[in-house]
């Protein structure tokens, strides 16, 4: 999960670069549309791409021989996880709707995402308010991206190395960010390189989410009823993020 999740914080070394040469563009639309045009068009075709590359289970993976793929499918059955099921149960997803653990994990996705949106979208805003650019303050961002890709590989590590540190490194991480929001409210606009530091600091939450994944389906068991926990644990993490939009467009 951690190798996956941190894709969202080391894609953000590579795209202010992307965008700023799109902001020195000339043409019939503005450079920012370009910039969205350019994303969603490359999401659009990945995900065309994956549908037909990417193995919904063990039983359908290509480039496995018999033993491989017998034991792939042992090791999720050991767990009694489920490994492929057509069927939808309904006494799995009304368990699960029952399960307080479930709705515990809910709240931490969508909690912790109220913080997204400004991380993940409104940082060059916040940089741009401290007197750079614009185009500079895309550029500026690339440090939070190198901070948050390497605290999402570092902090699932440990807690894939060491036992019983996952609830207590998604705490560290919300406490992290935090700090962060409390030093970009309370500081002064001229202490520029504090509220730089604030604004690299800010996805830390964005490591806990990453154990948080594995935490939800490491402790949920039947195909059906980890399919619904995922589904749930991703609905969690886009009403934070809807939450924290709103909020600041009214703001």
């Amino acid at each position: 999960m951690g190798i996956w999740y941190c894709c969202t914080g080391y894609v953000s070394i590579f795209s202010p670069l992307i965008n700023y040469a799109f902001g020195q563009a000339k043409g019939p639309l503005h450079p920012w549309k370009y910039m969205y045009l350019f994303a969603g068009v490359l999401t659009i075709v990945w995900g065309i791409a994956l549908f037909f590359i990417l193995p919904p289970d063990p039983v359908r993976a290509k480039g496995l021989n018999d033993r491989q793929r017998y034991i792939s499918v042992a090791r999720l059955r050991t767990n009694n996880s489920g490994v492929r099921n057509i069927h939808l149960k309904k006494e799995q997803i009304s368990e699960l709707l029952t399960d307080v653990k479930f709705w515990l994990v809910f709240l931490m996705a969508f909690l912790s995402m109220i913080a997204n949106g400004p991380i993940s979208t409104f940082v060059p805003i916040i940089i741009n308010s401290f007197g750079f650019t614009t185009l500079n303050s895309l550029l500026l961002v690339m440090p939070a991206g190198a901070y948050a890709g390497t605290m999402q590989l570092l902090v699932p590590y440990l807690c894939f190395k060491y036992t019983n540190l996952r609830a207590g490194l998604i705490f560290a991480c919300q406490v992290g960010t935090t700090i962060a929001a409390l030093l970009l409210w309370l500081l002064p606009i001229q202490k520029t390189g504090a509220l730089l530091f604030a604004c690299y600091i800010l996805p830390t939450t964005g490591a806990g989410y990453a154990v948080l994944m594995g935490l939800s389906l490491a402790n949920t068991a039947g195909y059906t009823k980890r399919s619904i926990a995922s589904s749930g644990l991703y609905i969690g993490y886009c009403l934070g993020r809807s939450d924290s939009f709103v909020k600041l467009s009214h703001h």
